[in-house]
């Protein structure tokens, strides 16, 4: 929905999601969380540009994102069960059910073709976002 809070995104209805992708429309798509994901198929010219891009995915779309994009790093921020709980519940997105199906589900393991990089974000939000910027710098800088 156009109203989804968090990241930014391009809002689209359910039958349009499935014409763009019947269309060809995303590098990647997937299915998480009762919503329709995709990556724009029109990142793939921009990353031939030498363009260095940035995509919140899933880990259950990880393979697909390996494929699609084989100079792939993947950033697994990650944070304990509880303040997982705690930040999904401020986010206001998903009822306290929902957050809680969510986190008994049991989280794939990371395999695929690309660097895996770990963040821990169970600390101060700050220490994460500090980490990810420094990663981002030595990537841009061409020593990542």
């Amino acid at each position: 929905p156009a109203d989804a809070g968090g990241e930014a995104h391009e809002a689209i209805d359910a039958a349009g999601f499935a014409r763009r992708k019947s269309e060809g429309g995303f590098a990647v798509s997937w299915e998480a969380h009762d919503l329709s994901y995709g990556i724009p198929a029109g990142t793939l010219a921009q990353l031939e540009k030498g363009v260095t891009l940035i995509a919140n995915g899933s880990r259950s779309a990880l393979p697909a994102f390996a494929a699609a994009f084989p100079r792939l790093t993947v950033v697994l921020i990650t944070a304990r069960p509880d303040i997982l709980a705690e930040r999904l519940a401020a986010r206001g997105r998903e009822t306290a059910d929902a957050i809680r199906k969510r986190l008994d589900r049991a989280v794939p393991e990371i395999v695929v073709a690309a660097n895996t990089i770990v963040i821990d974000n169970s600390g101060a939000l700050e220490d994460a976002g500090d980490a990810l910027v420094s990663l981002l710098s030595k990537t841009l800088a061409g020593n990542g």
